[in-house]
């Protein structure tokens, strides 16, 4: 455990630090790919979380996210012009990992989405942000496994077979294969941002209320033209092949050294076999000392799992840990100051 858990910390630490470390006198001078802003971004975390059925029992969970930046000018358009569009071009990867209480081969089943995206910032005349993003590419746990049945291998004769035997009334949570269960699909996902900010006297937001709303489509070919890495009829059938998602993010400079941020999230699946909770709803609490991109955030969880085929679980959950904020608080307009 001690040799996963690590070089896990080290990946989440050195990432976080090389993408968010300048502060806002230097930010338009400031030319590091891995030092970019990303209005609609998932926030890379580390911690505890507590198990949603008595079938496994969770160690940690984290997701040790990066995003590579192809051509990013947001944060320097932001803070050099009144009325000048910012673009970012990425790549991101997007793993997901768990550890479990288990003998052998405790991180089970990974996530993993590799996406590439195009995000556009516009700010308004009242200093308000506006931002649209798409994102494409794949989404996989990298298992080879029978999704509802151990010890077969996916789209083989007795794996397709037992597939058949699945009705609308099956509890699929039963049934999962946990250990190396397949699951596989192309993504693409479309999000707007709003976020409305109250400037203090440096030209930072100290007072901001953001409202996110995104629709992600499963699809079967990857871009929508190449045949590879898709998903089976039975797959899309389980899955669900649209998910909305709804979210509100209120953040606070609460004194010169002290940041916080309350956040409610809400995902719907439509589609997905009638075992699945469609719903699941996500309150998260983060508290940033010494106004750095580190937090300590606690959270609570209800509805399905999101930890790929996972969301045939529901229930809740309550977890807490760090995270860290690709998006902190910047000066938006240069301040013109006169010598006396």
């Amino acid at each position: 455990m001690k040799k996963i858990l690590l070089p896990l910390f080290l990946l989440l630490f050195y990432t976080s630090f090389g993408q968010n470390t300048t502060t806002s006198k230097d930010a338009s001078q400031d030319r590091n790919a891995f030092n970019d802003y990303y209005p609609i971004a998932v926030k890379p975390f580390l911690g505890y979380l507590s198990s949603m059925n008595s079938l496994e029992t969770i160690l940690f969970d984290a997701k040790p996210v990066v995003y590579y930046s192809i051509l990013n000018t947001i944060r320097k358009n932001m803070y050099e012009h009144e009325n000048k569009a910012g673009n970012a071009l990425y790549v991101t990867f997007q793993p997901h990992i768990r550890m479990y209480a288990e003998n052998s081969k405790p991180v089970k089943t990974p996530s993993y989405r590799f996406l590439f995206g195009w995000q556009q910032m516009l700010k308004t005349s009242s200093n308000n942000f506006f931002t649209w993003a798409i994102e494409t590419g794949h989404y996989s746990n990298g298992q080879s496994g029978c999704a509802f049945l151990s010890g077969e291998d996916d789209e083989t004769m007795p794996c397709t077979d037992f597939h058949a035997t699945i009705t609308d009334e099956t509890n699929l949570s039963d049934i999962l294969n946990r250990n190396n269960g397949n699951f596989s699909t192309n993504t693409t996902k479309i999000s707007v941002n709003f976020r409305f900010n109250e400037l203090n006297k440096r030209d930072e937001p100290f007072k901001i209320h953001s409202f996110t709303a995104s629709w992600e489509l499963y699809h079967n070919r990857f871009f929508g033209v190449f045949d590879f890495g898709g998903y089976s009829d039975f797959d899309i059938n389980i899955y669900g092949r649209n998910r909305f998602g709804l979210e509100y993010e209120y953040e606070h400079q609460w004194k010169p050294k002290l940041r916080y941020a309350i956040e409610q999230k809400f995902e719907m699946i439509q589609g997905a076999h009638p075992s699945v909770e469609a719903l699941r709803s996500e309150t998260t609490f983060t508290i940033y000392p010494f106004n750095r991109d580190i937090g300590l955030f606690a959270t609570y969880v209800y509805g399905h799992d999101n930890y790929n085929y996972r969301f045939v679980d529901s229930g809740h959950q309550i977890g807490f840990g760090v995270s860290w904020d690709w998006f902190q608080p910047f000066q938006i307009s240069r301040k013109q100051t006169t010598d006396l």
